[in-house]
């Protein structure tokens, strides 16, 4: 051998105090975990992932300031079968929500309350307003008992009061074929035993309902812990145990649904621990399977593992200790080093295997496997390192912070894998044996590549030029929602909400110095052809109001006494609710005769009906009660309120609803919303750039997520250009050759463009989740050539027949299988980074099997070993 290098010797000091070597080691990982495991902390906000010094972070948060009001909300989104089912299902559940203000700050209901139940027919157009007064006046004959008796008595009693009117001629049966079909249809499903949903309001307007009469929203303000990976678990369990309480199920006729920003997070995190245990299952299994495969030894293995998991609770609290918490990039670290550790055990675990094939002494193939990988080794932890510190300067906060974990954290491992490697390796004594590399099969390869050279290289610089024209082709996704489960049920509602301009979150808020100044900026938002609306405050003042006004005080007028009876009848008896349902469908037979027509066939299918639950027992009759009283009462409510509509001012619209528009320093906010899907790239796009060109200013999901993104691309490109810079700068310091530098280098920029131009080709984007997979592969790739060129410059030749190739062979495949098993994870970006792994590690993979020994030709100098040609030392 020839004379011992540092690391040879730092080998031998270790190989002759193992114990002592064994014990310090995996104590220092004992208090490292131990530290780790009581001062592990991570925070799921996202807001600490980019700089706060970017300056569309810093009109983000000078907004959030105006109008915080608005950040980390919960988006609850009630359904109902019938007006009446939405709106008792938003009251009752907002109630429930005020009073815990332990768990909620703040519960606004922008599109009800008692402003808009007031006020709401302002907002609609004057013939809107003057045919739902009229249709009101029309029932009043049949409004008016049930709003004297609202129960099913009562309601029995009005609809016998408007056949009297038939009777005496003063109408038809045709008049009232539509309520009495509605009600026969009801209470033939309750009959039944079917869930039956009866809306007044559709009786009475005459029309099917709107989409915006069935929804309505909940904007909840929660209290979050960020300690927490699901932050508001707590208070989403809170709403949904409420929702639970009230019925407000399926089966009552109501959906409860949340979205919004912290059930986006929380179900995000809950969709990447979906399938966790299968895949992480799968790693595990892959990861033995490459290593048995690559050293063929269980205590080898043993040791390997053991080294990388002391070297993670180091490097792990290494970062606790620097940062106090990791965030959802930095956590990344975890994966990063295991794919990296692992390759360094494997490196000096083949190696070792090898020439303890020989007739060395343990110690001795220990020390020799130091001095002949320990060179290689060094130069490529250093270098992976300074690639992950490239990440440091960057914008990109969340990534900086992981280049600094990881960046140090390739020097712990390579420092443990000198160190508490070869003593474990010692004392555990693994049998001698698997020198025998397989070196047959890959004889004719080894051959061919070297007698084909120009072939190969010609191949590859095709390949590279054809890669690089596609690059234009190759986009980021920078939509997030892009990355998430559409199975989950903050993603489903999020995307129906988009669907609906008037409910889409991706909207564009512009500030304004004060409200006067605020409208001629909106009249100029509003004729961009990417606009479809503009608010401000003042759009919340109807127009026209004297005479909506005015039709509204006539209907007030004449239902006044309808509406708002002097006495009401006491809730009846069981006994009574029989009568009156025998009454009324006697009633019915007369009104309907022995004539023949739809109207007369409906009165006496209900005629009959009523005699069933006349004389049935009487659980029908409070289902038939339940099914259609409750409704009745709040359409009357409802009724009551919007015929009390007074004069909206900027000075009588309610406080809470100014905040939302009117900054404490009095600026306006301009909220524009977009024309077209607002869940599609491109629309966003064109959106965001017709309103900065007016307001540069703007803030916004849209400009949040286009930005982001931008910032996320820069980064990485920052980084790389950086990392690139480092490395080549360091192989030149080491190297000390232009040409052995370009032959490094060249393969990783290989294995770059063929990665990006497959993407390309199957459709696949780079997204937040996959980019993060670039370092590992960087990573990955600096240290395969590197070890290549290293052997290849102390003389080795055929390096394809050599341990060299078979622990870069196994190690990729390690990495590959073990966290190539993320693509069967069910969180769309974990998959997508699974998938880029396992493309990029092939290619790494045909890039240094091939392309690297193809470029480097022929070694300066032959060893004498034609066994293993690292031998050379």
């Amino acid at each position: 051998m020839d004379r011992p290098s540092p690391v040879a010797r730092l080998v031998a000091a270790c190989c002759a105090r193992p114990r002592l070597t064994a014990i310090v080691g995996l104590l220092i990982g004992a208090i490292a975990a131990g530290f780790a495991a009581t001062h592990f902390a991570i925070t799921t906000s996202t807001d600490a992932l980019l700089s706060p010094k970017l300056d569309w972070r810093q009109r983000e948060a000078a907004y959030d300031r105006l109008f915080p009001q608005h950040d980390d909300e919960i988006v609850v989104v009630v359904d109902g079968k019938t007006p009446e089912l939405a709106e008792e299902a938003a009251a009752s559940l907002a109630a429930k929500l005020s009073a815990q203000p332990a768990l909620f700050t703040r519960i606004q209901r922008p599109d009800g309350g008692d402003f808009f139940a007031r006020e709401g027919l302002l907002y609609l157009p004057l013939k809107d307003v003057q045919d739902s007064t009229a249709q009101m006046i029309k029932a009043q004959p049949f409004l008016g008992p049930m709003a004297a008796d609202p129960s099913l008595r009562g309601l029995m009693g009005g609809l016998s009061t408007a056949l009297t009117g038939i009777k005496a001629g003063q109408a038809n049966l045709a008049d009232l074929d539509a309520p009495i079909a509605g009600l026969g249809e009801a209470l033939g499903k309750v009959e039944a035993g079917q869930p039956s949903f009866f809306s007044w309001r559709a009786l009475v307007s005459g029309k099917a309902p709107e989409a915006r009469e069935l929804r309505h929203i909940l904007l909840v303000k929660p209290k979050l812990d960020y300690a927490a990976l699901q932050p508001g678990d707590a208070a989403e369990s809170a709403i949904r145990a409420q929702a639970k309480a009230l019925n407000l199920d399926a089966a009552h006729g109501v959906s409860v649904r949340l979205t919004g920003d912290v059930p986006l997070q929380d179900e995000e995190f809950g969709s990447l621990a979906d399938r966790a245990a299968l895949i992480g299952a799968l790693a595990v299994a892959a990861i033995l399977l490459m290593l048995w495969m690559a050293v063929r030894s269980p205590r080898i293995i043993g040791c390997i593992l053991v080294t990388t998991f002391v070297g993670l609770v180091v490097a792990a609290a290494w970062g606790l200790l620097v940062f106090h918490r990791y965030n959802v990039i930095s956590v990344a670290f975890i994966p990063l080093f295991v794919g990296l550790g692992i390759d360094f055990g494997i490196q000096f675990s083949v190696r070792f295997r090898s020439d303890y094939a020989d007739e060395r002494t343990l110690p001795e193939a220990l020390v020799e496997a130091g001095q002949g990988m320990g060179y290689p080794l060094t130069l490529a932890a250093v270098a992976i390192a300074v690639g992950f510190l490239a990440f440091v300067p960057t914008n990109y906060a969340g990534v900086s912070q992981l280049g600094v974990i990881a960046g140090v954290g390739m020097l712990i491992a390579l420092a443990l894998n000198l160190t508490l490697l070869p003593a474990l390796l010692l004392l555990t004594r693994p049998k001698r044996g698997g020198g025998d590399i397989g070196h047959a099969p890959l004889e004719k390869l080894d051959g061919w590549v070297l007698g084909n050279r120009r072939l190969v290289l010609g191949t590859a610089a095709l390949a590279a030029l054809g890669s690089a024209a596609l690059l234009p082709l190759l986009h980021f996704d920078f939509n997030p929602m892009h990355l998430r489960s559409a199975a989950t049920e903050s993603v489903s509602t999020l995307n129906d909400l988009t669907k609906d301009p008037d409910q889409t979150p991706n909207t564009l808020s512009v500030l304004a110095p004060n409200l006067a100044a605020a409208q001629p900026l909106a009249a100029r938002l509003a004729k961009l052809p990417a606009v479809a609306d503009v608010i401000t405050l003042q759009s919340l003042i109807p127009d026209g109001q004297a005479e909506k006004l005015a039709a509204i005080t006539d209907a007030d007028t004449l239902l006044d006494l309808t509406l708002n009876p002097i006495s009401t009848s006491p809730p009846p008896s069981d006994a009574e609710v029989a009568a009156s349902l025998a009454q009324t469908a006697a009633d019915l037979r007369t009104a309907a005769g022995s004539a023949l027509g739809a109207p007369q066939d409906h009165a006496r299918r209900l005629a009959s009906l009523l005699d069933t639950l006349a004389k049935g027992p009487s659980d029908k009759r409070k289902a038939a009660e339940a099914a259609l009283i409750p409704g009745l009462n709040t359409l009357l409510d409802q009724m009551r309120a919007s015929l009390q509509a007074q004069p909206v001012t900027l000075d009588s619209l309610p406080e809470d609803l100014k905040r939302d528009w009117i900054a404490a320093d009095g600026q306006a906010r301009i909220s524009v919303v977009p024309k077209g899907d607002s869940n599609d790239n491109a629309t966003l796009e064109r959106f965001t750039a017709a309103v900065t060109k007016i307001a540069p200013d703007a803030n916004g999901p849209p400009i949040s997520i286009q930005n982001g993104g931008n910032t996320v691309v820069g980064a990485f490109i920052e980084a790389g250009v950086l990392s690139f810079i480092a490395i080549t700068a360091l192989l030149f310091l080491v190297l000390r050759r232009t040409r052995d530098v370009a032959i490094t280098m060249a393969p990783i920029v290989l294995t770059g463009l063929l990665t990006l131009g497959s993407c390309v080709l199957i459709g696949q984007p780079l997204n937040f989740a996959n980019i993060i997979a670039l370092p590992l592969l960087f990573g990955i790739g600096v240290a395969f050539h590197i070890y290549f060129v290293m052997a290849w410059r102390a003389g080795s030749a055929h390096l394809l027949q050599s341990s060299l190739s078979r622990a870069i062979f196994f190690s990729a495949l390690t990495t590959a299988t073990g966290f190539g098993s993320l693509w069967a994870s069910s969180h769309p970006g974990t998959a997508s980074m699974g998938k880029l792994l396992m493309i990029s590690l092939i290619w790494t993979l045909v890039s240094a099997l091939l392309f690297q020994p193809a470029l480097m030709g022929p070694p300066d100098r032959r060893t004498s070993d034609a066994r293993d040609p690292l031998h050379a030392g």
